[in-house]
């Protein structure tokens, strides 16, 4: 709870209202839900802010209307009152209570991924909740956080069914988690498919899953997705002539992006260095020098932990006496769904596209069991250093978003509630630290007992 209010909360405060062209574009697609209608790229906005950014036209049109029916009842009083401002600030407190139902959506994940480690689940939700992109977009309006929550629900789903624990109120959760996905990114249309074929897969090993019941999650799954968002996808294609709703003549014409060939840019080190700072802070903003470069933070706070973990989580499920297929098959899922966002992204970037590291923030919570597994070793020791880490290069973020000076006129912004939010976040380290170590303990002294015991049988 700590951590998902904390630092969302702090990048709230410190960042000015509007200060990003697409956050003014989603208030205002939720205003427009608001009056009864759905935004049109060429309309442009009907919100009318004076600060930060207005864009030319609604670029966020093409989005799905799940988090805009979420914003909606928030955004619309307080703007048609007369409080422009006031109204983005309501909808950035709804994306903090979104960031905290992620954090222990991450927990529960962790724990059914890595059963036999039982920090997992609160080691994952720290990962999570210090990641530069966690705080970012847990404080801005953007729909990245609302698409990491639905996935990660799908994805607790299928491993609370193929584990053989799911009953039918997690059939209802696979199939609402999946329906989201496709009412709020159409890029989680595929991993949600993937989900739904490997429930099927797992339903064939050996296990507690019967083939009926995964069947009809997945069916079940489908027909959701079909019956919630077939209809808005139609809406892009009479629009736009694409079911993802994009423009992209638009973009040739008045920004600076240009396309490229996908080879090109799926080797790119520029590319790859730039979407991979989930944990470092990399151009923005400025740090002192020596913080500056951000692939050695990249490699040591994510790159060498997930790569370790993945080896440690694979030589655990080959050693595993029951479920060893199931576990295969899960691990090959996740990886499968953070390649899929991967090869997504590329193929973005080289159409032309921006590359945003948020565009990767989406595969972190797949990946942060893995990444908290070598942190847990050594009684947890790794998860104090790589925790202290993080929350010093959050404070340096926080100073410097503080101070930084944008261009036009901005809203004001609050140093107070700013630090208030990091202190949040440091307590709540401090007690997942304190609960980690407690409980590495009292699993080594499990362990040791039962050995003791075995001997003396």
């Amino acid at each position: 709870m700590l951590l998902g209010i904390g630092g969302p909360f702090a990048y709230a405060m410190a960042s000015p209202i509007y200060s990003s062209g697409d956050e003014a574009a989603h208030v205002d697609y939720a205003l427009q839900v608001w009056h009864g209608g759905l935004p049109v790229f060429e309309e442009g906005l009907e919100l009318a802010n004076t600060v930060g950014v207005h864009p030319p036209v609604q670029w966020t049109s093409h989005h799905p209307p799940l988090v805009y029916l979420l914003l909606a009842p928030v955004v619309g009083p307080l703007v048609d009152a007369g409080h422009v401002d006031a109204g983005g600030m309501a909808a950035r407190l709804v994306m903090v209570a979104l960031s905290v139902a992620l954090l222990y959506t991450v927990r529960a994940v962790g724990a059914r991924l890595v059963p036999t480690v039982p920090a997992a689940g609160l080691a994952a939700a720290v990962v999570v909740g210090l990641s530069v992109w966690f705080v970012r977009l847990g404080g801005s309006v953007y729909t990245d956080t609302p698409a990491a929550l639905v996935s990660s629900l799908a994805l607790l789903a299928l491993l609370r069914l193929a584990r053989g624990d799911g009953g039918r109120r997690d059939v209802v959760l696979f199939a609402a988690a999946c329906a989201g996905c496709g009412l709020t990114r159409f890029s989680l249309l595929p991993v949600a498919a993937l989900f739904a074929v490997a429930l099927v897969v797992v339903s064939y090993l050996p296990g507690r899953l019967r083939p009926g019941r995964a069947w009809a999650a997945a069916l079940a799954a489908g027909g959701a997705v079909v019956t919630t968002s077939a209809w808005f996808y139609a809406r892009n294609v009479a629009l736009t002539g694409n079911l993802s709703g994009s423009h992209p003549e638009w973009a040739a014409r008045h920004t600076s992006r240009v396309a490229r060939p996908v080879p090109e840019v799926a080797v790119d080190p520029v590319f790859w260095s730039r979407m991979t700072e989930q944990m470092s802070i990399g151009e923005y903003p400025r740090l002192p020098r020596a913080l500056e470069p951000a692939l050695p933070w990249t490699v040591l706070l994510l790159a060498l932990p997930v790569l370790v973990g993945l080896v440690m989580a694979l030589v655990m499920i080959l050693r595993a006496r029951e479920q060893r297929a199931v576990g295969l098959v899960l691990l090959a899922t996740v990886l499968c769904a953070c390649g899929g966002i991967a090869v997504m992204q590329v193929m973005h970037h080289a159409g032309g596209g921006s590359a945003f590291p948020r565009y990767f923030f989406a595969m972190l919570p797949f990946l942060a069991p893995f990444l908290a597994l070598p942190l847990l070793l050594l009684r947890g020791v790794p998860l104090v250093l790589w925790g202290l880490a993080r929350v010093t290069l959050l404070a340096l973020e926080l100073e410097t978003t503080l101070g930084r000076q944008l261009r036009g006129e901005q809203a004001p912004v609050y140093p107070g509630p700013t630090w208030w939010g990091f202190g949040l976040t440091a307590a709540g380290l401090a007690l997942a630290l304190l609960v980690v170590v407690t409980t590495s303990r009292a699993a080594r002294w499990r362990h040791e007992r039962s050995e003791r015991a075995l001997t003396a049988v």
